[in-house]
């Protein structure tokens, strides 16, 4: 018998690996326990006959209130069989966003009807916020669960019986030994032995070219932009040492022979000090192994031109920078001010002439639908697009994400700041239908015809954007579940509006 099964749970994006099942399976095998892990994600696009199109629709399940259907049950039966052909005293399930809050309920309910002894621990950022607005809906909660976060919420009908809150390598060591230990604890600094990966099929993800591992050199963020959970999620700002980071990367390497990585953090240039000593370490192996150099990516921030060192750029060309994802969100630097980025479009297009100049690729971040996003902040972002072209002629930009339209997210600086923005959510979906009472225009109609626009414009100029068959099957599937209430509530909005004016 295991001491614990680590499990993805849908909703599952398989166009990259998850670290954290691996990352505490390491932990426990080291610790003498016995883990294994598993992507249910996989299970489901097998199920599907690994197709994308088929695979992408049937997941439309876990983001609203479609009907249960055959597939999703036959989908939860997988699961169930393999829980009993694998027993375990745990039974650990990841939170990965709120995308998950769905999946994860209806697996803890069927875990308990099967009649499955195991112990259900749930963790991940998707764990400390409120249950998402298709949960409401499916489940139709009470006003008391409704403000609970999504871990109490499982406890109060007692589908689990452990939350992890925070960094989970502790947590879990605590609680597979009888151990009590401390919600929402995050330490000071963090390590870790060399995850875990065997368990892992990595052909079976949706990989083009090569098998790219993620790895973890930092938790938190040194920015704080109103629309991202990550400093609610993990707190202060901690990261590994550079050398740590580089050992890590050249073990896994060499263990499973892959050369490709990809950065989990929210900034793999957050601390500069440690950046530049991995830059260092990963620059000198790439050198002296060109047989066996390494490239890896991650998200990547713009700073000032005179706080970049020295021989910056080049190191990390000869390190293996590439691909790295930059948030640039909007080309209006009113709407950046607003986000509280702290960087503006002119900072973006010097360190893409760098980029250039240095043979480093990028894949540039956008949204659009910004609350303080009026039209003439939007045509700006039109206009960064088009000039983003050359960059992409140059082979610098490899892809632009364009995203969903902004979402009010439980646990954002936009989310948490509403009343102070004249911002007004929906009873029905507060995270999708709201309105800036001052910037009226602005109304989930009009995101949406935006996010078209952009499309449009990339298709014209031939940039390459990524992801944007999910992404548009997240908004048609909003559409489709309120499509008889969202114009009520604008008209409903405007006319309070002109009535209090």
């Amino acid at each position: 018998m295991q001491d614990i099964v680590i499990c993805s749970v849908p909703y599952s994006y398989l166009n990259y690996i998850y670290s954290a099942p691996a990352i505490l399976k390491g932990v426990l095998l080291q610790n003498g326990y016995k883990a294994k892990t598993v992507d249910f994600g996989i299970n489901l696009y097998k199920m599907c006959d690994r197709d994308k199109v088929k695979f992408a629709k049937l997941q439309n399940y876990f983001v609203n209130d479609d009907p249960t259907s055959d597939s999703i049950e036959n989908f939860y039966e997988i699961c169930i069989d393999y829980f009993k052909n694998n027993p375990s005293k745990y039974i650990g399930l990841c939170v990965w966003s709120v995308f998950a809050h769905k999946g994860v309920y209806d697996l803890c309910e069927r875990i308990k009807k099967a009649g499955i002894k195991s112990k259900i621990i749930v963790g991940g950022r998707g764990c400390k916020v409120k249950p998402f607005a298709n949960v409401n809906q499916y489940l139709d909660l009470k006003p008391t669960e409704k403000i609970l976060s999504y871990g109490d919420f499982l406890k109060k009908r007692k589908l689990i019986d452990e939350c992890v809150i925070g960094d989970g390598e502790d947590a879990i060591l605590a609680i597979v030994s009888g151990r009590d230990y401390v919600p929402d604890q995050n330490s000071e600094s963090f390590r870790y032995p060399v995850p875990d990966y065997a368990d892992y099929n990595f052909k079976e993800y949706f990989i083009d070219d090569e098998v790219m591992l993620p790895i973890t050199g930092s938790k938190g963020c040194v920015r704080d932009c109103d629309f991202c959970d990550v400093k609610f999620q993990f707190g202060k700002y901690r990261y590994r040492t550079g050398r740590d980071i580089a050992n890590e990367m050249i073990t896994l390497s060499k263990q499973y022979g892959i050369r490709k990585f990809q950065f989990t953090d929210s900034l793999v240039n957050g601390g500069l000090k440690p950046f530049m000593e991995f830059l260092e370490i990963m620059s000198k192996h790439n050198l002296e192994n060109p047989s066996e150099a390494i490239r890896w990516n991650g998200q990547y921030i713009c700073r000032p031109e005179n706080q970049i060192p020295k021989n910056y750029y080049t190191l990390m060309r000869q390190a293996g920078a590439h691909g790295l994802n930059i948030g640039a969100e909007s080309g209006s630097n009113q709407v950046l001010a607003s986000i509280n980025k702290k960087t503006t479009v002119e900072a973006l297009f010097t360190e893409l002439e760098q980029f250039r100049q240095h043979g480093i690729t990028c894949v540039l971040l956008t949204f659009v639908g910004h609350w303080s996003e009026t039209w003439e902040d939007f045509k700006q972002t039109c206009k960064m697009l088009i000039v983003c072209a050359r960059y992409v002629r140059s082979g610098t930009i490899s892809a632009i994400s364009l995203g969903i339209p902004m979402m009010m997210l439980d646990g954002t600086p936009a989310f948490d700041n509403m009343q102070n923005n004249d911002i007004e959510t929906s009873a029905f979906d507060d995270n999708n239908i709201w309105i800036n009472i001052k910037n009226s225009e602005n109304t989930f109609k009009e995101r949406v015809l935006r996010r078209l626009i952009v499309f449009e414009i990339c298709k014209k100029l031939n940039i390459p954007t990524t992801l944007d068959y999910d992404n548009f099957s997240y908004v048609k599937s909003v559409i489709d579940t309120h499509y008889l209430k969202i114009n009520q509530y604008y008209e409903d909005q405007l006319a309070n509006c002109i009535t209090e004016h």
